[in-house]
């Protein structure tokens, strides 16, 4: 469903290490850093398949919109093995599962032909499990890597454990870094947080990695009131911190440095685009964020790709009005085309629920809150507005 097209962002989140550039991003066209032009990204991640996860973790991610990943040992012979019925269920709620071997053992002084089995069959396991699902990550069992052209002919990625914040594009996909939490690591909500914030300070990528909760058996428990009270600090950030699983950052990754965008037509009322990459269309198939300036004479913009509208919103950065969108590389034409005054849903016609969301706004006095409502820029909704919603009333584009 097409967002409302009122969204405010402040300036001071959108330094200037948030816009990747490729090559071949033609101007005036940006590629967000990491989704909706956030400031940093942050992971959770879960090891071993330890009930609590499945209990407290899972559900409070899910009922605050956000999605992590885990990481399961996928034998049946593992001191705790894994729940597929609960796997399933957080897989539902977009949760990635993901490989941490067949039975746990230590890669590095493993065998080649015993890694492979390792590898492939935890793979196979999983994707057998979880409908739908890409096994494409790994988490190296006691954060130990084992031969990186062995992994890499199964996974795009792994997570090591060296307790770094990792840059914007890091130097190798297969020792990304995470900070253990519970009592073997950072067991403090301002610990927590401090690695949060030196994310966004940076504008790299954050990943945590949790084993037990409470008092069950596992390594390095950690409360599950600490827990839920760190994600509650990323709710409530939401315009800085984007919240996803390892393997959804990891592609968005590489989308956004690989990424091409061109003008293929422009006739003034709609303008085509070609956002294109080289990387393969059925792994790299995650939407990337895009914006550019609002058209002259634009009062709003819809937004589609392949003939299906996708979320799109009009956010003013530094008294500039952008359009700015989610699309996915190589997954059709996009177009954008101009929209009418009064159309806030975005569904092509101005009716009674614009109307509803138009008087939410009446007599707001924001300069940067009502871009888009603002149709004289006196920074004020008022009758001015009114009369051309009413003389915009079912009209189409």
């Amino acid at each position: 469903m097409k967002k409302v097209n009122v969204i405010l962002l402040f300036a001071v989140f959108l330094v200037a290490g948030n816009v990747g550039y490729s090559g071949t991003v033609a101007s005036p066209y940006e590629v967000g850093t990491w989704q909706g032009f956030r400031t940093a990204a942050i992971t959770y991640t879960f090891d071993d398949d330890l009930p609590d996860q499945l209990v407290y973790a899972v559900p409070y991610m899910d009922s605050n919109g956000f999605a992590g990943t885990l990481f399961t040992v996928t034998s049946s012979s593992w001191y705790m093995p894994p729940n597929w019925t609960g796997l399933q269920n957080a897989a539902s709620n977009g949760f990635e599962i993901a490989s941490h071997t067949v039975d746990h053992s230590d890669l590095s002084g493993m065998s080649s032909s015993a890694q492979i089995t390792e590898y492939s069959q935890s793979q196979a396991t999983i994707n057998s499990y979880i409908p739908g699902n890409q096994c494409l990550t790994i988490a190296y069992p006691n954060c130990d890597e084992g031969t990186q052209s062995l992994i890499s002919q199964y996974y795009i990625a792994g997570r090591v454990c060296s307790g770094q914040i990792m840059p914007a594009t890091p130097s190798n996909f297969y020792q990304l870094s995470c900070f253990i939490l519970g009592s073997a690591g950072i067991n403090t909500l301002s610990g927590i947080e401090a690695e949060d914030n030196a994310a966004a300070s940076s504008g790299g990528w954050c990943v945590f990695l949790i084993h037990a909760m409470d008092s069950e058996n596992g390594y390095s428990p950690i409360s599950h009131t600490l827990f839920q009270q760190s994600i509650q600090y990323l709710a409530a950030n939401r315009s800085t911190f984007w919240v996803n699983t390892f393997l959804n950052v990891v592609k968005y990754i590489k989308e956004r440095n690989d990424v091409s965008i061109s003008e293929s037509s422009n006739t003034g009322d709609s303008i085509t685009l070609a956002v294109t990459d080289t990387l393969s269309n059925t792994i790299y198939n995650y939407p990337i964020t895009i914006r550019r300036p609002l058209p002259a004479g634009w009062g709003s913009a819809n937004v589609s790709q392949n003939a299906q509208a996708v979320p799109s919103s009009i956010v003013k950065v530094n008294s500039t009005a952008y359009v700015m969108f989610d699309v996915v590389p190589d997954g059709g034409a996009v177009v954008l085309s101009r929209g009418i005054y009064g159309d806030f849903t975005g569904n092509g016609v101005v009716d009674l629920n614009d109307l509803s969301g138009f008087l939410k706004f009446w007599l707001v006095n924001d300069c940067n809150g009502i871009v888009g409502l603002d149709v004289d820029e006196d920074c004020v909704v008022n009758f001015d507005e009114f009369a051309v919603l009413a003389e915009n009333w079912r009209q189409v584009p």
